[in-house]
């Protein structure tokens, strides 16, 4: 294959999925610390919306306490590459939507691995089978997040590393400056902070999240896997 040929266009296939998925969870219509809600187990799931608030922070009119939490699910059919690949880079784009920061505390995003109870629907319970341990290395700041194009992560070795070569790679999206780090934000009642993306619900694919894989086997130029999500 030659150098930047693409090996598989990225076409996601939208609800109902055959393969892979991607949609939201979240844990809300609670009022409760902030140890609690990013520890207690999911209320809702959606995987057939266009878009989605994946990552979504809500202060309850209660001092301190809290309402709404919500994280994103990315999986992608990577069985294209086989075994036989050496991977040596990888990016997961999301094309956003809009964002907010009513309570002002500046909420970034990152992307972590992920373990659903299946491969193509999402349901509540995936909200807690989300991983801690960035892929990145680098979070995307809420400055940073757009909101008219791809916001692109570009994963370290330890997010190749969670690639599969032969079955589904499976990723989640959370908020690393609260969420992950398990650090309470600052609280205004009833306010919210969010950031939005595109999902493969939405019609055509140029907005699609998607992983862009660079890969060779057997010592060939290196070849582009591109991959939508269904």
């Amino acid at each position: 294959s030659r150098t930047g040929s693409v090996e598989r266009p990225g076409l996601p296939d939208p609800d109902p999925e055959t393969t892979s998925v991607d949609g939201f969870v979240n844990r809300n219509g609670v009022d409760e610390t902030w140890a609690n809600i990013i520890a207690g187990a999911g209320v809702a799931a959606g995987d057939s919306e266009l878009s989605a608030n994946v990552i979504t922070i809500t202060a309850s009119a209660t001092a301190n306490q809290w309402s709404t939490l919500s994280r994103g699910i990315l999986l992608f059919d990577t069985s294209a590459l086989t075994s036989a690949a050496n991977i040596s880079a990888a990016v997961l784009s999301i094309f956003g939507a809009n964002k907010l920061d009513l309570l002002g505390i500046a909420p970034d995003i990152d992307i972590y691995t992920s373990t659903p109870a299946s491969n193509t629907a999402l349901v509540a319970a995936d909200f807690t089978q989300i991983g801690s341990v960035s892929q990145t290395g680098s979070p995307i700041t809420y400055a940073a997040y757009s909101t008219v194009a791809y916001n692109d992560f570009t994963f370290n070795a330890t997010g190749r590393g969670n690639i599969s070569k032969t079955g589904v790679s499976k990723f989640g999206v959370r908020n690393a400056n609260y969420d992950v780090a398990a650090n309470a934000p600052a609280h205004t009642a009833n306010l919210a902070s969010r950031m939005n993306f595109i999902l493969a619900d939405t019609s055509g694919t140029s907005t699609d999240p998607k992983l862009v894989i660079t890969y060779t086997k057997g010592g060939v130029k290196p070849t582009l896997l591109f991959l939508g999500v269904g």
